[in-house]
């Protein structure tokens, strides 16, 4: 599996610095645009995590406080279970 952080994030770091260019703002509004996939990359990396923690016998009930949820919402994270009730919002031809 793949743990880079999708694009354009990876880069974003570079993007920080420097005199401000149309490439840059370009850059940075193609990651605006782009941060429902890093939410998903995220939560992925977060439920692979948890289910790992899981599978070398740590608890739902031991993770909870870490993670400042409840044992149940570990168990839903664990098993890919989303708490987001709404639909993603398609994103206009930006």
């Amino acid at each position: 599996m793949d743990h880079s952080l999708p694009e354009p994030f990876a880069a974003l770091a570079d993007l920080a610095g420097g005199e401000p260019t149309i490439e840059q703002a370009r850059a940075l509004g193609q990651a605006l645009n782009a941060v429902p996939d890093l939410q998903h990359w995220l939560r992925e990396q977060r439920r692979r995590t948890i289910r790992a923690l899981m599978d070398n016998g740590h608890s739902k009930e031991e993770l909870a406080p870490h993670l400042k949820v409840t044992p149940q919402r570990v168990a839903d994270i664990a098993s890919g279970h989303s708490r987001s009730k709404a639909p993603r919002r398609a994103i206009s031809g930006e």
